[in-house]
């Protein structure tokens, strides 16, 4: 541009010069025009002094030179400034890269502990249910196991009694006929051994039943027989005796161990609902809780990452336009001072020179 305002100064210093002398006739184009006013200016070189326009040529020409030698230095610090931008950005979308990919695998590994947390929580209320309903099995069955002892207790018991009153009432007769009484005792006996309920013992007492419903029949009372119906009874006494310690025994091994197993339920329920239950609850609100903070934290990481990236991006555009610009400017200067010479040469060759 400063070239062109250098050639309209020497048109307009032309047109000065040779107001006085008329105008070129009609000139094609804006060239043709100078041409023909730097012809007229070579036929004037004797009369005019042309060393200002010469000192003003020159001065242009070391304008430009410093232009280009201050774009030079100015794109010089562009480029620094582009390299440390963009080694400051790269960094930086290299720290978030690694900040998004820890919180990534955070929230996995949290996600991962979640759904643990919450599968063990399912199982031990699972297991606790279950407990219960065995800790409540267990207690009907302790509790039947006792009604079913107390009766069965009651039976032996019974039995024995009667056991002891048909020893007795044998072994004080001594008249081979028996009273009226001594009959009705021994149908009496005969009904209370019919109506104890010992199945396991039903094979023993029978034949006793059978033989008090004889004597008291026959209205006998032989002194062998007597013998013989006493050594059944002390041995059936004696058989049911033991059966009743053995049921005793049995009972209080199975109530220990039942027991045992209770309150081993008991302390399991109570850990349960008291610890492991509570302490996984703690964990998945928690676990919840650090999901909540990590995808926050991750979403942060992702805009700051997204943010580095695009300034990257912007920071690479902008330096292929700033190259680009500092090229189109180097040819313009080029262009301008090449201009320049040639305007020079013209002028040489027309005989304008420095005076």
């Amino acid at each position: 541009m400063k070239t062109f305002m250098l050639l309209g100064l020497l048109s307009l210093t032309f047109a000065v010069s040779i107001s006085n002398q008329g105008t070129l006739s009609n000139p094609t184009s804006r060239v043709e025009r100078i041409m023909s006013k730097f012809m007229q200016l070579s036929e004037m070189s004797t009369q005019f002094n042309f060393n200002k326009l010469f000192d003003a040529i020159d001065q242009l020409s070391a304008q430009l030179k410093q232009s280009e030698v201050d774009e030079n230095n100015l794109f010089d610090a562009d480029f620094a400034q582009y390299v440390e931008d963009q080694a400051f950005y790269t960094d930086l979308v290299t720290f978030y890269t690694a900040e998004v990919a820890q919180h990534t695998e955070d929230l996995r590994s949290l996600n991962n502990h979640l759904e643990s947390y919450q599968q063990q929580l399912t199982q031990r209320q699972e297991e606790l249910d279950r407990t219960q309903k065995q800790k409540a099995q267990l207690e009907e069955t302790i509790r039947q196991n006792e009604i079913t002892y107390n009766k069965q207790i009651s039976d032996f018991n019974t039995a024995i009694d009667v056991l002891d009153q048909a020893i007795q009432l044998l072994s004080g007769l001594r008249n081979p006929v028996l009273i009226q009484t001594e009959q009705d005792q021994l149908k009496t006996l005969a009904g209370k051994f019919s109506s104890i309920n010992l199945k396991n013992h039903r094979v023993l007492y029978q034949p006793i039943i059978d033989i008090f419903m004889q004597l008291s029949q026959n209205n006998l009372a032989n002194q062998d027989l007597l013998k013989k119906v006493l050594g059944m009874l002390n041995g059936l006494r004696n058989s049911l005796d033991g059966g009743r310690n053995a049921l005793t025994s049995n009972y209080n091994s199975e109530r220990a161990s039942n027991l045992e197993l209770l309150e081993s339920y008991t302390k399991k329920i109570d850990a349960l609902v008291n610890e492991v239950i509570p302490m996984l609850q703690d964990l998945i609100a928690n676990t919840i809780e650090q999901i909540k903070v990590k995808t926050e934290l991750l979403n942060n990481a992702q805009a700051n990452l997204d943010e580095a990236k695009e300034t990257l991006q912007f920071i690479e555009d902008r330096w292929v336009k700033r190259k680009a610009q500092h090229a189109a400017l180097l040819a313009e200067y080029e262009k301008e001072q090449a201009l320049i010479a040639q305007t020079i040469t013209v002028l040489q060759r027309g005989g304008v020179r420095r005076q």
